[in-house]
């Protein structure tokens, strides 16, 4: 067993300082992923494909540069494998936050040069972001599912929901930040410049300082104490652990609904990306501004969110954020380029997502064992990320191949493109999801739909059984 401490001699300032630590690690690497977030990233990759690439592959690209990371993160399930062979979780997550960004810096170093590559490699540089992005999310991947198994550690479920929001304000708080500083700085420079190298050299400072704030998220984690943790102590031992959730019934219908939502996700994440960009002409800057004010109000939210959740339960929770997030796709399909005001309103109403967050991410710490709870979380977050990237490809390659169709709504006079039903099969399969959900809560007593009870009931009932 490695030299680490037991949750139970920690004194209560260790701990308070340990939350506290936790807190900066959020706002920190929050503004790092502000700065350089995904929409930065595919204002890049339009900018590169002006005049260099087909039209007819601009919703595989961008849905290639929004899945890649999500596929290639299928790998975190090994994080409790990796994690047992390195023997410290610390060190772990503390090399993963550090090296991340080094791989992501890869990313402004190659920029120069698609000028000159533009019109002889188009595919070669569009793989590339794609894997630069893909290996800087992998790494950061297996940092954050052994920072969050150690998170769980350092919470007693009394505080749990509490802190999460906590911590989820701290994040939101950074990525406003970052977005915005990215935003009016494209928005300011953009106009000056005259072709596409200085207009891609444009994009470059902000991507920068989001790495800088990207590896400063590391130095937090060097004051936490380490806590001792169960260790397989053979790799049959350890694979058995990576296919435990398999095995537990509730568990395994939990995942199942991450999947589902994900799912309806990734299907509109390319013709929504494409939507914004191509037919409204929306610009970063209000790209930006959209992203920023839905984080605000999840800030402005989460605690009295928490508290809700804390009060009437996880599940509940969920289905009421469910059900008004479901309705963000029904404002992009009355958007048009005259009146795109409609968009905003799907910003406020994704405002609710927070309650989702922080629902799901308290039934995952809830419902798996406390001793296996590294192998859980691992294979939860493996799932959801599995199925939103795979849905987001099929999204963006439906899109280039059927983006011209019209389907005309027999006796009612409508027309709908593929783009509107690309977002009526969004707000579906979002509704859909509440079946579920409510099969989840229909097998649950009233106790254990309370979150706090939720907590102790399963952890109890997940060691008897050595379930998932």
């Amino acid at each position: 067993m490695n030299q680490s401490k037991s949750t139970a001699i920690l004194s209560i300032r260790q701990r308070h300082c340990s939350r506290r630590l936790f807190c900066w690690n959020a706002l920190l690497w929050g503004v790092g992923n502000g700065l350089v977030s995904s929409s930065l990233v595919i204002y890049i990759v339009r900018t590169f494909a002006e005049g260099a690439m087909n039209v007819a592959s601009l919703g595989l690209a961008v849905s290639w540069i929004i899945a890649a990371p999500r596929l290639i993160g299928l790998l975190r399930i090994l994080t409790p494998t990796l994690v047992d062979l390195t023997g410290n979780r610390k060190y772990f997550c503390f090399a993963g936050y550090l090296l991340s960004p080094l791989v992501l810096l890869l990313l402004p170093l190659l920029v120069p040069l698609f000028a000159v590559w533009k019109s002889q490699h188009v595919n070669l540089i569009l793989w590339l972001v794609g894997m630069i992005w893909a290996g800087y999310h992998l790494i950061e991947y297996f940092a954050s599912v052994a920072l969050w198994t150690w998170l769980g550690d350092f919470l007693h479920k009394r505080i749990r929901v509490g802190f999460l929001a906590r911590r989820q304000r701290w994040m939101l708080v950074g990525q406003m930040l970052g977005m915005l500083t990215a935003g009016f700085y494209a928005w300011f420079l953009l106009p000056l410049a005259n072709n596409t190298a200085q207009r891609l050299a444009v994009y470059l400072p902000p991507a920068q300082w989001g790495i800088a704030f990207l590896m400063l998220s590391s130095i937090p984690i060097a004051f936490l104490p380490e806590i001792a943790w169960k260790k397989a102590d053979s790799l049959k031992n350890r694979l058995r652990e990576l296919l435990l959730p398999l095995h537990h019934r509730r568990f395994g219908i939990f995942v199942l609904f991450g999947c589902w939502i994900q799912l309806a996700n990734g299907l509109t994440q390319g013709p929504q990306s494409v939507f914004q960009i191509r037919v409204l002409n929306i610009s970063m800057l209000v790209g930006l501004l959209l992203l920023a004010s839905t984080r605000l109000g999840q800030i402005v939210c989460s605690t009295w969110t928490g508290r809700l959740i804390n009060r009437f339960g996880a599940v509940r929770g969920i289905a009421v954020s469910l059900l008004i997030v479901s309705l963000g796709p029904l404002c992009y399909m009355v958007a048009t380029p005259a009146v795109w005001q409609p968009i905003i309103v799907a910003a406020l109403l994704w405002i609710g997502w927070i309650g989702v967050n922080i629902g799901m991410e308290n039934l995952s710490l809830a419902w798996a064992p406390e001793k296996e709870r590294s192998s859980y979380i691992a294979f939860y977050f493996t799932a959801i990320t599995g199925s939103f990237g795979l849905a987001t490809l099929l999204g963006g390659w439906l899109f280039d191949r059927y983006k011209d169709m019209v389907v005309v709504v027999p006796g009612l006079q409508w027309s709908l493109d593929y783009y509107r039903l690309a977002f009526l099969s969004g707000w579906i399969l979002r509704s859909l999801g509440i079946l579920i959900l409510l099969y989840i809560a229909r097998n649950s007593t009233g106790a254990d739909l309370r979150s706090n009870s939720v907590t102790s009931k399963m952890s109890d009932r997940s060691d008897k059984h050595e379930p998932e």
